[in-house]
């Protein structure tokens, strides 16, 4: 976690717009089928392993040890360095109401941070919400729309934002002003946190029988011939 917020505040010192995606399993399935999607996610300048289902598949893969970066905590601690650093966020997403929720949440956590601006995900003018995101000029956009519509929305507009620091963040801003909880840290710890999350939502079950794809997937590349060795 410190190095992940280190490199974001050398990002937002550094110039220029940057996406950090929270990958989790559910996004490496859908990434390898779907072309532009992983042409997007390949794009982003820091990629962190939010899942279980990325741990497991680096470790299929022999890829050097990752940790778990869960996109909730990123995104607050984010928050921290603004308030500490005079950095301004910007709030996308959830129902109506759900983004300021959150965003007076995180004002009570931070009394230094400045919230630039706080909007609900239902838009349909989309015209006006890149302007009103341009006018606040904020350091940081936290933008909670949802896979794969954030990633790809964020990939879309991110050229013409002005803001130094983009990340999707799915339903943070639901856990953050409290109405949905997050698994007690013993859950966490096991990497259990998928299950407390589909008690929850029982709706998130595709994201659960995609494991099983996952390994397959991995293991397929595990064994892959690679260019110039022998058959």
């Amino acid at each position: 976690m410190a190095q992940a917020v280190d490199a974001v505040g050398r990002l937002i010192r550094d110039g220029g717009t940057h996406q950090i995606v929270t990958v989790n399993g559910a996004m490496l399935v859908r990434a390898a089928h779907d072309e532009s999607l992983r042409a997007e996610l390949n794009n982003c300048t820091l990629a962190i392993a939010d899942g279980a289902g990325v741990l497991l598949t680096a470790w299929l893969l022999g890829a050097p040890a990752l940790t778990r970066i869960p996109g909730v905590e990123l995104a607050e601690a984010m928050c921290a360095l603004a308030a500490t650093h005079g950095y301004r966020v910007f709030l996308l997403g959830g129902q109506p109401g759900v983004a300021e929720e959150a965003a007076a949440v995180l004002r009570g956590r931070y009394p230094a941070l400045t919230v630039a601006g706080a909007l609900h995900g239902y838009f349909t003018a989309e015209e006006s919400v890149i302007t009103q995101i341009r006018r606040s000029a904020p350091h940081i956009l936290l933008v909670g729309l949802g896979f794969p519509r954030q990633e790809r929305w964020i990939a879309a507009h991110r050229s013409h934002l002005g803001v130094p620091v983009i990340m999707g963040v799915g339903g943070t801003f639901d856990v953050l002003a409290g109405r949905v909880r997050r698994a007690p840290q013993w859950v966490q710890n096991f990497g259990l946190e998928w299950v407390y999350r589909l008690v929850q939502e029982p709706r998130r079950w595709r994201v659960v029988i995609g494991l099983p794809q996952l390994v397959y997937l991995a293991l397929r590349e595990r064994v892959r011939p690679r260019s110039g060795s022998h058959p």
